[in-house]
């Protein structure tokens, strides 16, 4: 009788504090019956398939730039009708973390909290992890995910970290905010002359057995760009033996299931390097 009270006085206070999480949250009520849908549909599928099934959910979905940054204070925002792609990448795997039930949209809420802030708190905008780096390795402290290298990840970058506090008119919470800039200035100092493997993009058109890569990976694309270390990131998915991406596309203005295979995406493109490959622990 103890333990089944206590598992209850357990459930009621989980519950709360998604019932929490979801008032503080900015979303619409069409966002959150998507989320229910989603984890109702993705219900029984095996964890290897959940990543891919559930990004090809958000095919079409139209891409649109910095929705995080349209609400003032810094707030958890779901947001499944516009995404960028990180936005995109963030919502598939809070979705894949989260258990379809009673609260499942809290759940989902935190999850989501948890995968895009330090220490899962939403304080301020210095508290998102803003370079993917960053996010790797947090995520990676958190369990969620782990960066994966193989035999193919022949090439180094060295990571300096500091495009962010050196061009701060390009972001609209760090223009005229030096308090804000030193911060993030902060958090860059620790990815000064850090070195990461990663697979040059001369090696994607190697078959699966090499390239270690497996469908629902999280692919970051390595810069060449001073002062940043991945300027996009999709999902990893093999069609007739060549690996393709599923991403929030600019170019085509929606996410998409790439019919053109990673290799010839990015051969044509200078600052692409390669990529690193980060796999969830489901």
């Amino acid at each position: 009788m103890f333990m089944k009270r206590k598992a209850t006085a357990l459930f009621a206070a989980i519950l709360c504090s998604c019932n929490v999480m979801v008032a503080q949250t900015v979303y619409t009520c069409s966002d959150s019956i998507r989320v229910e849908e989603i984890l109702q549909q993705m219900d029984g599928r095996l964890p290897q398939e959940r990543i891919c099934g559930i990004a090809s959910l958000f095919v079409g979905v139209p891409y649109v730039p910095s929705t995080l940054d349209s609400v003032g204070c810094e707030r958890l925002v779901v947001n499944t009708r516009q995404m960028d792609c990180t936005t995109f990448v963030e919502t598939t795997v809070a979705l894949a973390l989260t258990e379809y039930g009673d609260g499942c949209f809290g759940a989902f809420c935190m999850n989501l909290m948890k995968i895009r802030y330090r220490n899962a708190c939403c304080g301020t905008y210095s508290d998102r992890l803003h370079y993917i780096s960053q996010w790797v390795d947090d995520n990676e402290q958190k369990g969620i995910v782990e960066e994966v290298v193989g035999k193919a990840h022949v090439a180094t970058q060295e990571l300096n970290l500091n495009f962010m506090s050196t061009h701060p008119q390009s972001y609209a919470q760090l223009n005229g905010n030096a308090s804000a800039v030193a911060e993030i200035a902060g958090y860059e100092t620790a990815y000064r002359n850090l070195k990461v493997q990663y697979i040059p993009k001369e090696l994607l058109d190697a078959p699966k057995t090499e390239l270690g890569i497996e469908d629902g990976d999280i692919l970051a694309i390595v810069t060449a760009i001073k002062g940043l270390d991945v300027t996009h990131v999709g999902f990893a998915n093999w069609t007739d033996g060549r690996l393709h991406l599923i991403h929030a596309s600019s170019g085509k203005g929606m996410v998409v299931m790439d019919d053109v295979p990673l290799y010839d995406y990015m051969k044509g493109k200078k600052n692409n390097l390669g990529i690193r490959v980060i796999r969830v622990k489901l």
